[in-house]
């Protein structure tokens, strides 16, 4: 990296969603180079530690406010120049990165470029041309054409945001009944043109994560999910232990992410990328998002792995990585959480805590007596998170379902309280 760089980056962490977890002084030189933020009221607190050797802040109310970003960062390019390179960390700010840097003539990922790695429908187009099996799917436009698909592929048939992020808007019909009556919810909402049918594929999911520097992986982790991201937000506790000890599965799943990486060109960065193993022998493509997985995904890998997936993707995109040192065998992890119960806001009386009950457990974080959830499932509201480790693949897997059993939270509605 030369110095004296100007150097954006948006930044909405915080809380309990990563906050505290990426500190950009360690890997980037604030003294040699102009660095810029762009925050919200949330990341502008994780940041405040060295907020004094930032160049300049700009809080947003709204960081997914384009224009206002774009405001900001058209003074902030006024000020301090050109930007050579811009960072987004987070799903739902690749979009509007790319935007800018399309606008400003940033190197990087650019506006058409970015909806192989958001949009699910241009991303299962490119890999299905380079021979890797997806599910069938439709972007569809009418109720007629999904009602047509799904008698040809079958139900159970899913509906999907083509541009979602943690199964967010993500809806299953079980029979023609039950999706008419989702495609009307659907085209109420004004959604018709964001959404996709897709096959339902039995099979158990996996979640593939990684790091990848001029086109050769640098690190992989495949995990299998524990109920996984559809069923949290279903209301239903979502977890996934780290393949291990099935090498087989894990050389094959390598071999799958390598192609598809190859097929949606990403030579440079992170990835987290989801596949269901249909029979056990044959891997289905699903989607992929240019960025680390959610939940303790980075918290995990970086306690069993030594790896900070941030500060590494970090290093990609400024030229200063360098390979890494990773432990090959006897890495034996998950993670697990609870959703917050759902419907009307509620308070929390009692979380009962698995720490020390479940001896794989060595990592807790549960909600304080008091505190208030406000029943609409976000990941920012967290009835439990916990973090394993085990002898085994097998026993952190056995020691998730245990931890499922065993969890117990007791809450009140609001309206009790406030009466």
């Amino acid at each position: 990296m030369k110095s004296g760089q100007v150097i954006a980056i948006i930044h909405r962490f915080g809380d309990y969603v990563f906050g505290g977890f990426v500190n950009y002084t360690n890997v980037i030189n604030h003294s040699d180079n102009r660095v810029i933020y762009f925050v919200n009221q949330r990341g502008h607190k994780d940041i405040e530690a060295y907020a004094d050797q930032a160049a300049a802040i700009y809080e947003l109310e709204d960081i997914e406010d384009y224009e206002a970003l774009e405001v900001a960062a058209a003074e902030a390019v006024n000020s301090y120049g050109p930007i050579d390179l811009l960072i987004a960390l987070s799903e739902f700010d690749l979009i509007n990165a790319a935007k800018l840097r399309t606008k400003f003539n940033i190197p990087g990922i650019s506006e058409q470029r970015i909806a192989l790695y958001r949009d699910k429908i241009v991303m299962k187009e490119r890999v299905r041309r380079d021979g890797i099996r997806v599910p069938e799917f439709l972007d569809y436009t009418s109720t007629d054409d999904a009602v047509a698909f799904a008698s040809r592929v079958g139900y159970p048939i899913m509906l999907k945001p083509k541009r979602g992020a943690a199964s967010q808007g993500v809806k299953k019909a079980d029979n023609e009944s039950e999706l008419k009556k989702i495609l009307e919810e659907i085209e109420q909402a004004g959604e018709t043109d964001n959404y996709q049918c897709e096959e339902f594929i039995n099979g158990p999911i996996f979640h593939i994560d990684g790091l990848i520097h001029k086109g050769q992986l640098q690190f992989i982790a495949v995990s299998q999910y524990v109920n996984g991201c559809y069923a949290f937000s279903q209301g239903i506790p979502n977890g996934s232990f780290i393949v291990t000890d099935r090498l087989e599965l894990k050389e094959r799943m390598t071999r799958f992410t390598e192609k598809v990486l190859h097929s949606l060109e990403l030579l440079n960065g992170c990835f987290h990328l989801e596949v269901i193993d249909r029979n056990s022998c044959e891997a289905v493509f699903l989607e992929i998002g240019a960025r680390m997985g959610g939940a303790e995904t980075p918290f995990l890998t970086q306690d069993l792995y030594g790896v900070n997936l941030c500060e590494e993707w970090i290093r990609i995109e400024l030229g200063t990585f360098t390979p890494l040192k990773v432990p090959e065998s006897g890495v034996h992890g998950g993670l697990l959480q609870f959703p917050e119960p759902p419907g009307t806001p509620v308070e929390v009386i009692s979380v009962t805590s698995l720490l020390g009950v479940i001896p794989e457990i060595y990592h807790e974080r549960i909600p304080e007596p008091g505190e208030i959830m406000d029943g609409k499932g976000s990941y920012y509201h967290i009835s439990g998170r916990y973090m394993f480790r085990g002898d085994s693949e097998a026993q952190v897997e056995q020691a998730i379902h245990r931890a499922i059993e065993c969890f117990r939270i007791e809450a009140k509605p609001l309206e009790q309280v406030q009466a």
